[in-house]
């Protein structure tokens, strides 16, 4: 019996392991070649890697690419492999436009300097070397851009020497145009004569990197920034090994993690699971395909209440109708995707992620609105609650709105506000702030009268009826909250005073019109504004 229950606990203890950590397929982690230092895109379907399993035998960057649950076979990168870095100090933009590595290619700045090359089509651009400050008279190494494209993140060595090298971590900011400013050094709190292979995460906090240690040897280590600084590293044991752990790569959502291992055929590349307390801040990462992409167009994401960009690209129907964009935790989010191309429509969305429960993957195909005649469009102008005070993002809403305007011309546009419901009373109260000044007829009791007084009286006809009652007129106040009209000419305003012409369009309160369609925000701002075109 107990060697039962032995070998059921040796069985439930592989079977964990298996999970925690997988080697990557056959066609990528081949049985007599050597693949290391793997490096991934923010979707986890793009990974790039070094191989040996190449016409020339020697390694040289190649790229596969994620199809349902395999990989497709590898093929080498289109750039300069004969003058990498011999162990991997390379990598791929999040949303994999963009490859960097270290190159001892010239001209250049210093022994190795940080080189550029854009996607393009099938292939890749010229390398370009943004030259000072980026680089340097020493050695750049192991560059990883963040997922917001604003901060290059790498190692600043001395020497080459693997074991050593004396390099330690800077960042630096993008200024555009191939301009970066002044790298600073990033300083951490750990005993080590050199840091290499930063890996900055999707949430800007959490950072990845490696250490040499006392034995001569790299570790992972993870440290997250606290306002200007950043926390004391902590060793990432479910990942390390006794060998040379140094090169890295996640995906956006940060729960699975991507490298290599020996065995007594060569290094092979893995996949392990990343615990909750390493993974970085919640993230939103959504993954859209416009399936009706007519031209260029600008996807965007912007923090309503500050404005900062979050994300930002531009989707080309000749190269890609699919787009991954990643949306850390505690933002308001206007989404929206636009094209210039007069006929189409823009889609948006506003995504609440203030608190975000768990890290979320969303796919989701997209159709922009093709603009016809007689046809409505929903538009996400909201407004605050019981009020005709415009709500975060709806300024940037009847922006885009307006654009629309001006690249189509020929229609009418016809602009309707509805609420699902109104409620109206007698009494004041503050959700029913409007009034309305009704006109009733009331009946009015008359008195009895006095018996004596009638006796006195016998020989008076009296109408009866004119003794009991009488109606009149009363002017009554009704409290209620359709703010549809108020609402409506807040719209209209608004684009008078951005210069809109009131012939291109009109406006309309058209009050409770419970049978429409409400999103979650409209149901609770109790509003919804509705585009019809002549």
């Amino acid at each position: 019996m107990q060697k039962i229950l032995i070998a059921i606990l040796l069985l439930a203890c592989a079977n964990l392991a298996f999970a925690q950590k997988r080697k990557l397929p056959p066609n990528i982690s081949t049985w007599n070649y050597n693949e290391y230092a793997p490096k991934l895109t923010a979707d986890g379907r793009t990974l790039i890697f070094l191989s040996d399993y190449t016409d020339s035998g020697e390694p040289e960057l190649v790229i596969s690419s994620a199809v349902g649950n395999n990989w497709t076979s590898p093929k080498e990168v289109n750039i300069l492999n004969e003058d990498l870095v011999p162990f991997g100090s390379y990598n791929i933009s999040y949303d994999g436009e963009q490859l960097f590595y270290s190159s001892k290619k010239g001209p250049k700045i210093g022994g190795y300097d940080i080189l550029f090359q854009t996607k393009e089509g099938n292939g890749w651009s010229t390398p370009v070397n943004p030259g000072k400050p980026l680089n340097s008279t020493l050695l750049e190494m192991d560059p990883t851009l963040s997922a917001d494209d604003k901060t290059m993140y790498f190692s600043r060595c001395e020497t080459l020497d693997p074991e050593g090298g004396n390099c330690r971590i800077f960042a630096s900011e993008y200024l555009g145009n191939n301009y970066w400013k002044e790298p600073q050094e990033i300083e951490l709190d750990l005993a080590s004569s050199s840091f290499v292979n930063p890996v900055i995460l999707p949430d800007n906090k959490t950072l990845y990197f490696a250490a040499l240690n006392s034995s001569g040897d790299y570790d992972f280590y993870m440290s997250r920034k606290e306002n200007d600084s950043w926390s004391k590293p902590v060793p990432m044991d479910f990942i390390n090994t006794e060998a040379h752990d140094r090169y890295m790569g996640v995906t956006a959502l940060g729960n699975v993690a991507y490298t290599h291992q020996k065995d007594e055929r060569g290094y092979d590349l893995i996949m392990v699971k990343v615990p909750e307390e390493f993974q970085p801040a919640k993230v939103y990462y959504l993954e859209g395909t416009v399936t009706n992409l007519p031209d260029k167009a600008l996807v965007r994401a912007t923090d309503l209440e500050t404005g900062d960009e979050l994300a930002r690209l531009i989707l080309d129907p000749a190269e890609e109708k699919t787009f991954g964009i990643y949306l850390p935790e505690g933002h308001k989010v206007d989404f929206y995707i636009e094209t210039k191309e007069s006929g189409y429509g823009y889609y948006s969305e506003f995504l609440d992620l203030e608190d975000l429960s768990s890290s979320k993957k969303v796919v989701k195909d997209i159709k922009l609105p093709i603009l016809k005649a007689g046809e409505q469009y929903p538009i996400g102008i909201s407004f605050e609650e019981f009020s005709e005070d415009f709500d975060a993002g709806a300024e940037e809403e009847l922006a885009r709105l307006i654009t629309l305007m001006k690249q189509n011309r020929d229609f009418q546009f016809n602009i309707s506000v509805y609420q699902k419901s109104v409620s109206e009373s007698e009494q004041y109260v503050d959700s029913l702030p409007e009034t309305r000044f009704d006109t009733i007829m009331v009946k009015i009791e008359q008195p009895e009268m006095d018996s004596t007084l009638m006796s006195d009286t016998t020989n008076i006809e009296v109408d009866s009826s004119s003794i009991m009652q009488e109606s009149r007129e009363e002017i009554v106040t009704i409290y209620h909250n359709d703010l549809t009209p108020k609402r409506a000419e807040a719209i209209k305003t608004y684009l008078l005073d951005k210069g809109v012409p009131e012939s291109m369009f009109t406006v309309s309160g058209e009050g409770v019109h419970p049978e429409l369609q409400y999103s979650e925000k409209e149901k609770v701002r109790n509003a919804k504004v509705v585009l019809s075109l002549d």
